[in-house]
């Protein structure tokens, strides 16, 4: 297979790195190199993407070459995985960086061609913040269903609120009467969606995994009041990732306050919100569970209502000591003893 006519003068060996610009249909591709930088297109499917690495092992590109791109969804994941899967070495960044850097720009120039320029530039300036990208396709089909899940609880609550609001007006007018026919099509659908989520949470139960994270999931699941479907989507948390203290896990998850200082003034402006809302929600579930029935929880929550907390906040609390637990199980390899947590009280 022929080089293309512009890269026929470029010194492969001289490329510092490759920005890659991904969009739903296509993919700006930019080499980084000594000279003026080169700049091609390639369609966002698999076949393209696989045209695209065979050309690049064919031209005799070094495999650690850095490849940078954007976590921007679901589109630039087939891209990703499939590089990763041909041994070359790839780099996500979080698009909020690469916001902040054309920001930073005189004349804030957004193009595909300087997008890809910039994410090829990052490797020099950011490269400590550019998290090599290593998630398997089972991985990410665990994310993607506890996406649906998540936005099939939503609807539910909806349709619930609808059919509540509808037997309410019902009750005040002292119809006794048949329902109507598209309340009754709503209460169909109501049951199939709630049959479709039976299904999704049985699918997330029955994914295999290897012994060495059965064990964490193991770990996860014997903390009171976190049950096995939560272990199960909390594993992915750990399994690529290795904090380096407690908090940056915590960051990690988006359970910390957004610290707001001035001069000898701090104060916590809210919490931070940007990562899995859905994940966030089932651990708040089951901190509020364990409330009622884990005296170590219960005690936590108390301290902190003595302290005139809100009762979120305190609920918040015992989500972010759950969160600390595990990393100190997982670390520890241990199962949860909560007669070990009752001697602090």
């Amino acid at each position: 297979m022929k080089r293309k006519s512009s890269l026929i003068e470029v010194n492969l060996n001289s490329i510092e790195a490759i920005g890659l610009d991904v969009a739903k249909e296509k993919i700006d591709v930019c080499l980084l190199w000594s000279w003026q930088p080169i700049y091609y297109r390639i369609k966002n499917n698999s076949q393209a993407i696989s045209e695209f690495s065979k050309e690049l092992r064919e031209w005799g590109l070094d495999e650690e070459v850095p490849m940078v791109l954007e976590s921007t969804g679901i589109y630039h994941l087939e891209l990703a995985l499939t590089l990763m899967e041909d041994w070359w070495e790839v780099k996500e960044i979080n698009p909020i960086i690469t916001h902040q850097q054309i920001r930073c720009t005189i004349r804030g120039t957004k193009t595909d061609k300087t997008d890809a320029l910039l994410l090829a530039e990052l490797w020099k300036y950011k490269w400590n913040e550019l998290r090599t990208f290593s998630r398997s396709r089972k991985i990410i089909s665990l994310r993607k269903k506890m996406s649906i899940l998540n936005e099939i609880e939503k609807k539910i609550l909806e349709f619930s609120m609808i059919i509540k609001w509808y037997e309410e007006e019902r009750l005040k007018s002292w119809e006794i009467g048949e329902e109507d026919e598209y309340m009754k099509m709503i209460k169909e659908s109501l049951k199939m969606i709630k049959k479709s989520k039976v299904e999704i949470e049985k699918s997330i139960m029955e994914e295999e995994l290897d012994e060495k994270w059965n064990r964490k999931v193991e770990i996860i699941d014997s903390i009171t009041w976190i049950s096995p479907l939560i272990a199960k989507m909390c594993y992915w948390i750990f399994w690529e990732n290795e904090f380096k203290n407690k908090k940056e896990m915590l960051a990690y998850v988006w359970l910390d306050p957004r610290l707001r200082q001035s001069w000898k003034s701090a104060w916590n402006y809210k919490m931070s919100k940007r990562w899995n809302s859905f994940i966030r929600k089932k651990l708040y579930q089951a901190a509020f569970c364990s409330i009622h029935h884990s005296e170590y929880y219960k005690w936590i929550y108390e301290r902190e209502k003595q302290k005139w907390k809100h009762h979120f906040i305190c609920v918040l609390t015992i989500a972010r000591k759950m969160i600390y637990t595990m990393r100190s199980l997982i670390q520890k390899n241990e199962l949860y003893n909560p007669n070990y947590y009752l001697n602090s009280i």
